[in-house]
């Protein structure tokens, strides 16, 4: 082992990045002068390994780089690679300056056959995997399992149909061998220069699943749109909140002049829209997936068309037969079936008076006259 100056012993880049097993953490943070942190269960916790030297950081950048990202971030000092240590596990590292001094933040990636039973995930999501075209958007902050979700919808695929799957992600992160599908996993920076390069070319490759890491900019959102639109599925991530949110980004991209297109093809692509987030559990470690789910019924279609999503929600909040289902009440959910405690979905609830309500069986508006309908003398269940 090297040591600093200061005689405190250096550890190889490898044992930190093994500690995120054995913390049963997401996340490791490293930076040069200060003592490795972990995310646990959605916690930060510190650790007590030592400190890398600025030295040591200096030597997991060459380690984790290829020369040519590494001249891109001397050049720019942000970057995302996906690094592969043996006899470790595969990770998606951030590499970032802050304060001058060099930090590093790496993702413990699963192999690319996640299941999706261990998930806990609502049975719709998986139920999307049968679809042939459209649109499919997983939204939600960073760490919320969208990558994950995505990774087990093209397994799904993977193993149950003989498609031709193209992804193209920055980077490259759940990896996918062939099972009854053909698979080609293009990275933006290596494979091909950015997502809207890649997505000029991706129609005549011949695909029938596109899984876009993210649509960031207009062109990458007219081009998905345009893919979805001539039969191919299409899968991708956004950073946003809530569907509602979502639809409003997408058309925001466009031109005023071309938005009222856009909502047409929207609507006419839209499959659904998950938002996710990632709740500790309970009881013991782990952690539960709440899940907003919105779907392309003929009514979802109709408000997109007409520009009326403030009445989404509303259609959500009703649409549980459907497979469709508010933040609000899978949060409630999961609180009644002691998966979560009530304080932490509290925490995470878009409207905490409306959870409230929920969970001591009082419902607002339409949805409380559906209740009530449900639970009338009429409707009673004959024994």
């Amino acid at each position: 082992m090297r040591t600093s100056g200061g005689g405190a012993e250096q550890l190889p880049l490898g044992r930190y990045l093994a500690e995120i097993g054995a913390q049963r953490a997401s996340d490791l943070f490293l930076r040069a002068g200060s003592p490795p942190a972990f995310r646990v269960d959605g916690r930060i916790v510190r650790s007590e390994l030592p400190a890398p030297t600025r030295q040591a950081m200096d030597r997991f950048r060459d380690a984790i780089l290829t020369p040519l990202a590494r001249e891109r971030f001397l050049a720019r000092p942000d970057i995302d690679v996906a690094y592969t240590l043996a006899g470790v596990g595969r990770f998606r590292v951030n590499l970032f300056l802050s304060t001058g001094a060099l930090g590093l933040v790496a993702r413990g990636i699963p192999d690319g056959q996640v299941e999706f039973e261990p998930l806990n995930l609502p049975p719709v999501i998986r139920e999307f995997s049968g679809i042939r075209q459209g649109l499919l958007l997983l939204v939600g902050p960073t760490g919320c399992g969208k990558s994950t979700t995505l990774a087990a919808l093209i397994h799904q695929i993977n193993r149950t149909r003989e498609d031709h799957i193209v992804t193209i992600e920055d980077p490259i992160e759940f990896i996918h061998d062939g099972i009854r599908a053909l698979i080609h996993q293009r990275q933006v920076g290596y494979d091909t220069a950015s997502f809207a390069e890649a997505l000029k070319h991706v129609v005549r490759q011949s695909p029938d699943v596109i899984m876009i890491g993210e649509m960031r900019d207009q062109e990458t959102v007219e081009t998905a749109l345009s893919a979805a639109l001539t039969g191919h599925l299409v899968l991708s991530t956004l950073h946003t909140t809530n569907a509602v949110q979502s639809i409003d980004r997408i058309l925001n991209y466009f031109p005023p002049e071309a938005r009222r297109q856009a909502q047409a093809d929207l609507a006419i692509t839209l499959v659904g829209i998950v938002t996710m987030r990632l709740l500790p559990a309970a009881e013991g470690p782990g952690r539960f997936p709440a899940a907003e789910i919105l779907r392309g019924t003929p009514t979802v279609r109709r408000l997109v068309t007409e520009g009326a999503l403030s009445e989404l929600y509303e259609v959500m909040r009703r649409g549980g037969p459907d497979g469709m289902t508010t933040l609000t009440q899978s949060l409630a959910a999961l609180v009644r079936a002691g998966r979560v405690a009530t304080s932490v979905a509290m925490s995470h609830a878009p409207n905490p008076d409306e959870l409230k309500l929920n969970l001591e069986g009082m419902f607002t508006g339409i949805e409380s006259i559906d209740r009530r309908v449900e639970e009338a003398p009429w409707n009673a269940r004959r024994t």
